[in-house]
């Protein structure tokens, strides 16, 4: 599977996870539980995965992340996430080859 973020494409994807922000609580009381429910915030969903990169591209997703511009994202499957946010969580050279770089991402809308 592949990215591709803004002009750049990923050379693999991993771990590729959307994780809603569902404000639902439950809250325990005495005989019994009540649920308190704000709903399904789209805002505040995050896009987890890593992936690997040329150097070339690398250096895209790092002006992406250092100067905090907002990108689209499109998945081989079609699906589509406009004006993301990239949060670079951790980054490294891929192994022996030194001109890769395996990066763990997640991806914010707003």
């Amino acid at each position: 599977m592949h990215l591709i973020i803004g002009d750049i494409e990923t050379l693999t994807v991993s771990d590729f996870r959307v994780v809603p922000d569902d404000r639902q609580t439950m809250i325990e009381t005495i005989g019994g539980v009540e649920v308190q429910d704000f709903g399904h915030i789209e805002d505040g969903d995050k896009i987890s995965c890593t992936i690997t990169l040329t150097d070339t591209a690398a250096n895209t997703l790092y002006n992406y992340w250092h100067n905090r511009t907002f990108v689209n994202v499109a998945d081989e499957k079609g699906n589509s996430y406009g004006n993301l946010r990239v949060v670079v969580k951790e980054y490294g050279y891929l192994g022996k080859f030194r001109k890769y770089y395996k990066i763990k991402l997640e991806f914010w809308r707003k």
